[in-house]
């Protein structure tokens, strides 16, 4: 039975129209979250219905509270470094992001009070949004003449995001496809969001390709002598990755010769307004605020503050960091805005411990349907984690929105393949 045929049985206790307004926004939220700007809108239009409709806590299993629990903590820890703060207006928009993790809950007992199982949806969204994505970064590069591709945001959103739609679309292509046409057009759509990352010119984005078909064969691992197809599929995605990495190799290559030069001019000359260059500067000017608050930190609105009145009383080795509110790592953002008690709650809350449960389910699946929620799941924290290193993730809408969004679905869908069995 496949994942549509098994929704519409168990959400016969939804109201009709709620289980295609869920159905709908899902499916568009891929599309739309970094070419118009929608994310956060399809969230908020998730969660009004979900305020009367989300019940059942005591329902959930242990594991699921806890977590949910988890999100709470790390809003009430971010909360709390605001007794350092000065910039109370800034912190209250930047706490905006946090609270929208404990506003999933809801959402997500929503979820799992009437079984949606949004996987489908998600991955056909995720496969239109890689075709939609490199026409936006053609028409921005070739007609518009911009130098990157940025999307409705920013070229990192942009290029973060196409990557990570491509990681669904092969996830998607390896466990709920079988035939192999469809296969084939999926690793085209592919090709196509890595190129639009490519136009986008993040080169963060890049260490994550290689991860992907890494988890894809992780998940499969115990399953090779019975799954051959499969193998093979995934071996056909990490192929298509290389190809499309190849024919642009111009692109790629002076993207890391990029790099490396502006490496290069940092050692020279630690002030001088390179990409990478300004990041460390951001890293180190964080680890000395850690330093002057290394418990609460300095309050999650008052980074920008404190670059620039570091940069006036001579501490900042470069004067461009006072352009910026965020720290371009979740890491080190995170440390110093909430202090070590910050970095240790969201780190521990938003990344290892579902990176464990989703692991762990991983590992027990059995059924495609369980192996794709188990296994997007793993995807969706290591490409958090990949991407956080040198991206303040938790700072921008569109990438809290992206993690909340693909967690609830891959997190709902994995915890009723769990009960079901």
């Amino acid at each position: 039975m496949n994942d549509l045929t098994e929704q519409g049985v168990a959400n016969g206790d939804a109201p009709r129209w709620l289980v295609w307004w869920v159905r709908v926004l899902v499916f568009l939220f891929p599309v739309s979250v970094a070419t118009v700007g929608w994310g956060s809108a399809i969230f908020f239009l998730l969660l009004f219905p979900a305020l009367y409709y989300g019940r059942g806590w005591s329902a959930l299993q242990q594991w699921e509270r806890r977590l949910l629990l988890g999100y709470v903590a790390v809003f009430a820890v971010m909360s709390l470094s605001m007794v350092n703060a000065e910039e109370y207006r800034e912190g209250i928009k930047a706490l905006d992001r946090y609270l929208r993790f404990v506003l999933m809950i809801p959402i997500y007992l929503m979820f799992r009070r009437f079984d949606f199982r949004l996987g489908r949806e998600f991955a056909l969204g995720a496969l239109l949004a890689c075709v939609l994505m490199m026409a936006q970064a053609i028409y921005q590069v070739t007609w518009q003449g911009d130098t990157f591709a940025t999307g409705h945001y920013h070229k990192i959103v942009f290029g973060d995001l196409a990557v990570w739609w491509a990681a669904v679309a092969a996830l998607f292509a390896v466990t709920l496809t079988k035939e192999w046409l469809t296969r084939i057009g999926i690793v085209v759509l592919i090709g196509m969001a890595l190129y639009a990352s490519l136009l986008s010119q993040t080169r963060g984005a890049w260490l994550y390709v290689p991860l992907i078909p890494a988890v894809l064969l992780w998940a499969y691992w115990p399953r090779l002598q019975l799954a051959r197809s499969t193998l093979i599929g995934a071996v056909v995605v990490f192929l298509a990755l290389t190809a499309t990495l190849v024919m642009q190799s111009d692109r790629l290559r002076g993207g890391i010769e990029r790099g490396v030069s502006e490496l290069q001019a940092f050692e020279q000359n630690p002030a001088a307004p390179t990409s990478w260059g300004v990041r460390i500067n951001l890293w180190r000017n964080a680890l000395l605020i850690f330093k002057e608050s290394p418990l609460l930190g300095t309050g999650v609105g008052d980074f920008q503050t404190d670059m620039k009145r570091m940069v006036e009383d001579g501490r900042s080795l470069n004067p461009y960091v006072s352009k910026f509110g965020h720290a371009h790592s979740i890491y080190f953002d995170t440390l110093a805005k909430g202090g070590l008690l910050g970095l240790v709650a969201t780190v521990t809350a938003l990344l290892l411990i579902p990176f464990i449960l989703f692991v762990k389910a991983m590992r027990r699946a059995e059924r495609p349907e369980e192996i794709f929620y188990a296994t997007g799941g793993v995807l969706l924290i290591v490409a958090f984690t990949t991407f956080g290193v040198s991206e303040g993730l938790w700072s921008r809408n569109p990438f809290v929105n992206t993690y909340a969004i693909s967690l609830l679905v891959f997190l709902a869908g994995m915890a009723k393949a769990q009960s079901a069995r």
